[in-house]
């Protein structure tokens, strides 16, 4: 049985892998994010500003076939810290196609460390945390060359070492994690309130990141980073189609982007703020400093004024941790871990018609004891929502558009001539935002579940399992 679970996983993963990246190389968007991040990280090595269309479009324009090649006028930006595009500059010695190639590999290296994470983190099998990051964090960043596997898996990593008290090395991992910072800061920030012995080694980490910003780019760069390239960037994501954020549900009721994007920066903070107390509480009450790493981002990622479905993928985690220690909310966060699993944004792709089999009926399987019953009522499920989806994407719709102000970005900016692509390329249509609603509900089931289960936690004063964060310090 573990055998041919392990061949059905193989195929279910392979297939749609397989079809989304024909899809991507047909459309001309391969590598589109790693495009990006190869020229910056280049013209920051040479000495360049990576944040300046006139430092990096000649790169982007001299793409190579079958790579993505950005039409006349348009830069990709890369919106990562100083630090980050450090990362990058080994990979810019050798040629973009052998760069694309070898980066793709530590992304599927990325994947399978994250799964076997997951796994030794929650005592399932490596089957079950594949479950949850294959197609959610795997099929929407890897043929595009996103780094956001990179920062999941790191985060995960994290989780699993503070969970063995190893807190050094969780520092470490959470200072890989924070190449996407808006994940894995909120773990950072819990891991420093929480836990002592995390405090040293996460500010010589983050110092560590700090100097490598100001040896690479200078402070005038780094700084320019956070004050003018972020908020520029907010802006040039406003309104596209495949965001989460509060950001975009107010840009599409007609509020302009400088006012919708300030607040999803203002929910952002609120629900980090939110997160960090139930993942503390929640850690606390299980004993479990991982619940002090996974639940803070998760948290989060509901709203925010940039979210996509990568970053959405480190619920899924979250979820399985919480589903494995709450024994009486199990049948709701099962229900959130399938919802968040499933990149529900993709399901008008062909690359998704096995989604209802792996991971949606598989995780049902595997974690209500091998009931049959649950499993083929989840995958039918799945593929009765995805067959109605897909059905209403091939029918034509009205756009859904409110005129609303967009500010003007600095136009030295990669962001600038950026939004005039994302502007282009919105479609608004009922559709986009059906197929966020699921993804939505397993973010909003998993939030609700942790906030009511660390309620109980915090009335419940002589619980025997609650003890003084400090003692693991």
């Amino acid at each position: 049985m573990r055998v041919a679970l392990a061949a059905l996983a193989v195929f279910c993963t392979i297939v749609p892998f397989g079809a989304q990246f024909r899809a991507d190389r047909a459309a001309g968007w391969l590598a589109i994010d790693f495009r990006a991040y190869y020229c910056a990280a280049l013209a920051q090595r040479e000495g360049r500003n990576p944040y300046y269309a006139a430092s990096v479009h000649a790169c982007e324009a001299q793409t190579p076939r079958p790579y993505y090649r950005p039409p006349g006028g348009v830069t990709v930006p890369a919106p990562y810290p100083p630090y980050a595009l450090a990362l990058f500059a080994p990979l810019t010695f050798v040629p973009f196609g052998a760069a694309a190639v070898l980066w793709w590999l530590l992304l599927a290296l990325s994947l399978l460390l994250g799964a076997w994470a997951i796994a030794r983190l929650t005592a399932q099998p490596v089957l079950v945390g594949w479950a949850a990051l294959a197609l959610s964090l795997g099929l929407v960043a890897w043929s595009s060359g996103n780094v956001v596997p990179v920062g999941v898996a790191a985060v995960v990593l994290a989780a699993l070492f503070a969970a063995r008290d190893r807190f050094g090395w969780a520092a470490v991992a959470v200072a890989v994690g924070m190449i996407e910072p808006q994940i894995a800061l909120p773990a950072a920030v819990a891991l420093a309130i929480g836990y002592s012995a995390a405090r040293v080694p996460l500010v010589a980490a983050f110092a560590l990141l700090a100097v490598l910003s100001l040896a690479t780019a200078g402070f005038t760069q780094s700084l320019a980073y956070v004050t003018a390239v972020l908020p520029a960037h907010a802006l040039s994501e406003v309104s596209r189609d495949n965001q989460y954020s509060i950001s975009t549900v107010l840009a599409a009721l007609g509020v302009g982007d400088a006012p919708a994007a300030v607040a999803g920066s203002v929910c952002y903070l609120a629900m980090g703020v939110l997160g960090l107390v139930v993942g503390i509480t929640l850690a606390r009450r299980y004993s479990d400093p991982a619940m002090a790493v996974l639940v803070p981002p998760a948290v989060a990622l509901l709203g925010g004024s940039f979210v996509h479905t990568g970053e959405i993928a480190l619920a899924a985690p979250a979820a399985l941790l919480l589903f494995t220690r709450a024994a009486a909310h199990r049948a709701w966060l099962l229900g959130a871990l399938i919802l968040l699993a499933v990149p529900w944004l993709l399901a008008t792709s062909a690359a998704m018609l096995l989604a209802p089999v792996f991971p949606a009926a598989y995780l049902a399987y595997a974690l209500r004891p091998h009931d049959r019953t649950t499993a083929l009522a989840v995958g039918t499920a799945s593929l009765a929502l995805i067959a109605g989806f897909l059905t209403l994407s091939l029918h034509p719709t009205p756009v859904l558009v409110h005129a609303h102000a967009h500010p003007p970005i600095d136009p030295r900016l990669a962001e600038a001539s950026w939004r005039r692509l994302v502007l282009g390329n919105t479609t608004n249509r009922p559709i986009m935002w059906l197929l966020r609603i699921p993804t939505w509900a397993g973010l909003l089931a998993f939030a609700v579940t942790a906030i009511a289960l660390s309620r109980r936690a915090g009335l419940a004063c002589g619980s025997p399992d609650r003890r003084l964060l400090g003692s693991r310090a």
